[in-house]
């Protein structure tokens, strides 16, 4: 499954069947993004092919609009709703599915004819397009239809992208609009929405009517709130309880990073995953079972009093095996003044890489005011 052909590997947690979330482990590939139930798992729980589909992130549903959630349109019309551990995490997936979307949906707008584009390609950005036609107040407005018995959520139609370019004097003619939409088309930023109707499929030609339109790529989340405060909890009576008050002030930090890792327990020796969050000003370190409540608070260590120094490939102070040296180059170790380790396990060095130098600088930065 991970053969080197993975674009993105993590973990997510998946909205199942029975309107429970579950935590489960993803792998991106070039055509399809394949759910298993365990990292380096052979047992497939889903294979969700990408071509035709779209991803929306943020979401607006309050029911399943918890931090870190987005969520993959089928061509069917079919929702599937992904959480992951935080904004940051939850933007790369989605830009990372969406940049397969768009390269499915754009190697499938091949024309035997250029495209004409000269009306405005002089001055046109493409980014700076699709990110007014994204824009939650002012851009194209989106809406659901209702095609064959199926409902499609997020489209529009063609002659309406048109009269949005129109009406804010992007260009003046619609057969510039056509053109201009026909090159998104095969850029792949847009597609033609398959109603599954007999017919042949998607055409490659943009129509200015009423067939239905979307973006491959869909940010909701321009004006939206940033991923503060919403980290779950962990309810384990064997932690010490920080003071309330303290917690409150410490989950108002700037969060810096925030993961599904593995962290190992302190009685027994396995593994359970845990969602991570990292934040400055206060700097603070939170971590919490993965399906508990995100509003309750989980276990806080302020980085302030932990020797990141010690988070380095060497886990013989905290009464690790000598044996197990070989497999430390995904491991965070990190000690308290009390003497208590708290080691975490990455899903590859990368990710190690990625962390340490933020808990690092913290705690230099916690050493330097303590001076």
């Amino acid at each position: 499954m991970e053969d080197g052909t993975s674009l993105k590997t993590g973990y997510l947690l998946r909205y199942e069947p029975n309107k429970r979330w579950k935590l489960r482990w993803f792998v991106l590939l070039e055509e399809q993004l394949v759910c298993t139930h365990k990292m380096h798992h052979s047992m497939v729980v889903d294979i969700i092919p990408l071509q035709g589909a779209s991803v929306v992130c943020p979401i607006s549903d309050p029911q399943l609009n918890s931090p870190g959630t987005f969520k993959i349109s089928t061509p069917g019309g079919d929702e599937l709703f992904y959480q992951a551990a935080g904004k940051q995490d939850r933007d790369g997936w989605a830009h990372a599915v969406g940049a397969v979307i768009r390269s499915l949906s754009g190697s499938k707008q091949d024309s035997e004819q250029p495209i004409p584009f000269t009306a405005f390609r002089a001055t046109a950005n493409v980014s700076e397009i699709l990110g007014a036609m994204q824009d939650p107040d002012a851009g194209v407005n989106l809406g659901s239809h209702v095609r064959n018995g199926a409902v499609h959520k997020n489209c529009f139609t063609g002659s309406a992208v048109v009269d949005w370019l129109i009406r804010w004097s992007i260009i003046r003619k619609r057969e510039d609009g056509a053109a201009m939409i026909q090159t998104l088309l095969k850029l792949g930023h847009v597609q033609e929405v398959d109603i599954n109707d007999g017919a042949l499929g998607a055409s490659k030609k943009f129509s200015d009517g009423d067939k239905l339109y979307r973006f491959s790529s869909l940010n909701l989340g321009t004006k939206r709130n940033s991923y503060d405060d919403s980290t779950d909890s962990d309810t384990s009576s064997s932690e010490d309880e920080e003071d309330e008050t303290q917690e409150n002030k410490l989950r108002k930090g700037k969060v810096l990073r925030a993961s599904f890792l593995s962290k190992k327990k302190s009685i027994r020796k396995d593994w359970r995953i845990v969602r991570v969050t990292l934040r400055e000003n206060p700097s603070s370190l939170e971590y919490s079972r993965v399906l508990n409540d995100h509003t309750k608070k989980g276990k806080i260590i302020d980085v302030e009093v932990v020797n990141t120094e010690e988070a380095k490939n060497d886990c013989l102070a905290c009464g690790q095996d000598a044996a197990e040296t070989a497999r430390l180059k995904k491991r965070i170790v990190l000690k308290d003044r009390k003497g208590k380790c708290y080691i975490f396990k990455t899903k590859d060095e990368q990710e190690k890489l990625e962390w340490l130098p933020l808990l690092q600088s913290l705690g230099r930065k916690a050493t330097v005011n303590s001076q």
